[in-house]
C-alpha cells in the first residue's frame, strides 16, 4: 500500500507530462483522391475484399486519407507520379480550408499539374528557396528545417518539401567540387527529424517529404535501391509511400476525340505502402491513375465511393440501393448505372448531398460535372431553338391558310 501511495505521488508530480489513457489522437485526415489508397492506409486491405455491411470499423461519412500531425515520405523513380500525388493532397487540403505551403527545392513546380489536381495556386504559400531582395543569399538545408518548424508553429496545416534529395547542407555548399563530404545530409536529418516530428504532432501539421530513389553501387545481393537522407526519415515517418511508373502500353490512358483519334491523357502508376503505422501491413501494390489532363474515365466508380461516403447509396445484405434502384454487389450497381446512362443523375444527386454535408468532391468529378453541365445547357438551348422554330413555322402556316 505504501508503495502504491509513493507511485501516486510521483504520478501527481508528473501531471502535464503523463496522463492516464493512451490514444493515437488523430485530428482529421486529408484524402489522396484515390479511394483504394485511402482505404488501405486505414484498414490494410482493399475495399473490394470487404463487405461494407459487416465492416464495423468503416464509417463512410468520415474522411479517410493521410492523418494530420504526421510525417509522410513519398518516394520513387523519376516520372512516377510523386509530385502529382502531393498536388492532390494539397488540392484536397485547400478544399478543407487548410493552409498549405509548398517548398520547391528542385524549381520544378508545375502550374498545369497543380491545376489538374485541384490546387488553388493563388491561395498556396510557395517558396523556391530564393529571396528577391537578397538574390545572392543561399538557403541551406539547415534554414529549411528551421523554417519547417516555424511554419508548424505558425498554424500551417500541410507542408510539402519537393524534394529532400535536393537539399544542400551548409558544409557542402561552402565546399569546393573536389571536396568529399560523406553523409552530411543524413547527419543533419538525424539531428532535426526528432524536432520536426514533435512540432508536427504538437501543432497538428502534416509534413510531406518527397524523396528520390537511387541505387547503391556494387550491390549484388538484396535490393540496391535506397533513398537519400539516411535512415532517420524512414524511422520517423508514420507513412512511407513508394510510387513507380508502369511502362506497358496497356497502362496508358487515352481519350477518344470527336474525329476518332486518341490523345494520351495519363498513365497508371503502381503504389506500394512500405510503412504504415495506421493499419496492418498491405503487401500488394495498388494501381492509381496519374493524369496529365483534368479527366477521369471511370467516373461511375468514383461517384459510387462518394455516394457511399455521403450515405446517399445504402447497402443491406449486399444489395446497394439508391432511390428505387436496388442492385446486388458493388460492381453490379456500377454496371447498372453505366448501362442505363444514369451517371449524370447520380453525380448531380451526390454533389448536392456532398455540399450539404461538407464532403469534398474529387477534382475529376468537379471537372466532369462542369463539362457535362455545359453540354446539357447547350442541348437545352438547341431544344429551345427547335421549339421556337416549330412554333414560328406553325404560326406562319396558320397565317398563310
Amino acid at each position: 500500500m505504501a508503495k502504491n501511495k509513493e507511485n501516486d505521488v510521483v504520478l501527481n508530480n508528473l501531471k502535464g507530462f503523463v496522463r492516464k489513457g493512451a490514444s493515437s489522437n488523430i485530428k482529421g485526415c486529408v484524402p489522396t483522391g484515390h479511394f483504394k489508397l485511402d482505404y488501405v492506409i486505414h484498414h490494410g486491405t482493399l475495399p473490394d475484399n470487404v463487405d461494407f455491411n459487416e465492416d464495423l470499423d468503416y464509417d463512410p461519412s468520415k474522411f479517410l486519407g493521410i492523418p494530420l500531425g504526421k510525417v509522410v515520405e513519398i518516394f520513387g523513380e523519376e516520372g512516377g507520379g510523386k509530385s502529382s500525388l502531393a498536388y492532390r493532397i494539397v488540392g484536397y487540403a485547400q478544399k478543407m480550408d487548410l493552409k498549405c505551403v509548398w517548398i520547391d527545392t528542385e524549381r520544378s513546380f508545375s502550374d498545369n499539374l497543380a491545376r489538374i489536381n485541384g490546387v488553388d495556386r493563388d491561395e498556396l504559400y510557395y517558396s523556391d528557396m530564393s529571396n528577391p531582395n537578397t538574390p545572392d543569399e543561399p538557403y541551406y538545408a539547415e534554414n529549411v528545417f528551421d523554417s519547417i518548424i516555424e511554419l508548424c508553429k505558425s498554424g500551417v496545416d500541410v507542408i510539402v518539401l519537393d524534394s529532400l534529395a535536393n537539399l544542400v547542407p551548409k558544409a557542402r555548399m561552402d565546399a569546393s567540387a573536389e571536396d568529399i563530404k560523406v553523409a552530411v545530409l543524413a547527419r543533419l536529418m538525424s539531428e532535426n527529424m526528432g524536432k520536426i516530428v514533435n512540432y508536427a504532432a504538437k501543432y497538428n501539421t502534416m509534413v510531406v517529404f518527397i524523396n528520390q530513389l537511387r541505387h547503391k553501387i556494387g550491390v549484388f545481393f538484396g535490393s540496391p535501391e535506397t533513398t537519400p537522407g539516411g535512415k532517420s526519415l524512414k524511422h520517423n515517418a508514420s507513412l512511407r509511400i513508394q510510387i513507380s511508373k508502369k511502362n506497358s502500353r496497356d497502362d496508358d490512358i487515352y481519350r477518344t476525340n470527336s474525329d476518332g483519334s486518341k490523345t494520351l491523357i495519363g498513365r497508371n502508376a503502381r503504389v506500394r505502402i512500405q510503412k504504415n503505422r495506421f493499419a496492418k501491413p498491405f503487401l500488394d501494390s495498388i494501381e492509381i491513375p496519374v493524369y496529365y489532363e483534368p479527366y477521369f474515365p471511370d467516373v461511375e466508380e468514383m461517384i459510387f465511393d462518394v455516394g457511399r461516403q455521403v450515405k446517399l447509396i445504402s447497402v443491406r445484405m449486399g444489395m446497394f440501393k439508391w432511390n428505387d434502384i436496388k442492385v446486388e454487389g458493388r460492381k453490379g450497381f456500377i454496371d447498372y448505372i453505366k448501362m442505363n446512362e444514369l451517371v449524370f443523375d447520380l453525380v448531380s444527386a451526390v454533389s448536392e448531398e456532398a455540399n450539404k454535408s461538407g464532403v469534398i468532391l474529387p477534382p475529376e468529378i468537379i471537372q466532369w460535372l462542369k463539362d457535362n453541365k455545359t453540354q446539357t445547357k447547350k442541348d437545352e438551348v438547341v431544344d429551345e431553338k427547335s421549339k421556337d422554330e416549330r412554333s414560328s413555322s406553325g404560326t406562319r402556316k396558320k397565317k398563310d391558310s
